[in-house]
């Protein structure tokens, strides 16, 4: 396959990013209207996370990770309530009983795994420069939209989850560095989290280098056009799942990968009204911003 990747993939990723200044604007506001003290929600949230676990660890889980009914994703730790990819945002978004939480990884100039999505800390911290040029230590002190939470490394994000809560890792493609590389340092990380995890990318390379590093390792081809080419690389890669957008989604991609035995998880989900027609497609999960997608409408949990 020697990385095989669509050409359109990058356009997903960039579709898949909100505003900047939307997502400041609404951190400032959604916590007021859903009661939730966004700046107040750090490493206290940390240890409430790891205690009182009120639901059965998934051991039940199929190869494809469906269970009853499906899973809610938390998009970057429900990026439009907490400060997104931090230890609050992970810590949050477990406290609301999220079945997964999805966060982004990527190197640091000197090697080290942080959870950051952009390419620059520009937009989203106080910061600047790539992250992938910047040392550690001022990656790590940068500061989150204005929250005071900072960019947390990948060890410090998965100890502020409870362990019933699956991690969706996705590999960025925000840099010139090797995804085997990537793979050799995140996956023993990710090996310490005491709950399951997976990971998934748009990059086919990145996965390849998750399957020669560790082929016990799930994965997951995230895509936003090009679906039959992404089910060919799924197939390629025997991915587990696939994650495609909402936009993409439809009834001969939700059976084909059922057929196949890939779970069908779609992003990103920002209201209940966008919930429907993938419920009515038999998803297995929706990777959303908001915990409330699925209690409205056709959309609400049984």
């Amino acid at each position: 396959m020697a990385g095989r990747q669509p050409d359109s993939d990058k356009t997903a990723q960039q579709r898949h990013t909100t505003g900047t200044a939307g997502r400041r604007t609404i951190l400032g506001t959604i916590g007021a209207v859903t009661g939730l003290a966004v700046g107040t929600v750090g490493m206290s949230d940390t240890g409430a996370a790891r205690e009182g676990d009120d639901r059965v660890a998934s051991s039940e889980r199929s190869r494809s990770g469906a269970t009853h009914g499906p899973h809610l994703t938390a998009h970057r730790g429900y990026a439009d309530i907490y400060p997104e990819n931090t230890v609050a945002a992970v810590a949050g978004a477990s406290r609301l009983r999220a079945d997964r939480i999805e966060i982004d990884i990527q190197p640091s100039a000197d090697g080290e795994i942080v959870v950051f999505h952009d390419e620059f800390l520009d937009d989203l911290t106080d910061e600047t420069g790539r992250v992938a040029e910047t040392p550690a230590e001022t990656v790590r002190g940068a500061e989150v939209l204005e929250s005071g939470e900072t960019v947390p490394t990948l060890a410090a994000v998965l100890d502020a989850a409870r362990p019933n809560v699956t991690m969706n890792i996705e590999f960025k493609d925000n840099g010139d560095y090797s995804w085997q590389e990537v793979a050799e340092r995140t996956l023993p990380i990710a090996a310490d989290y005491p709950g399951e995890f997976y990971v998934s990318s748009f990059q086919t390379a990145a996965l390849e280098a998750v399957r020669n590093v560790d082929p016990s390792v799930s994965v997951a081809k995230l895509f936003g056009s090009n679906k039959d080419e992404n089910l060919q690389i799924a197939r390629e890669l025997d991915a587990e799942a696939v994650n495609p957008s909402l936009g993409v989604l439809d009834t001969e991609l939700v059976e084909t990968a059922h057929e196949e035995g890939r779970a069908v998880n779609v992003y990103t989900i920002d209201t209940w009204q966008e919930a429907r027609r993938p419920l009515e497609l038999g998803v297995d999960g929706l990777i959303a911003d908001y915990p409330s997608v699925l209690e409205f409408g056709t959309g609400k949990r049984a």
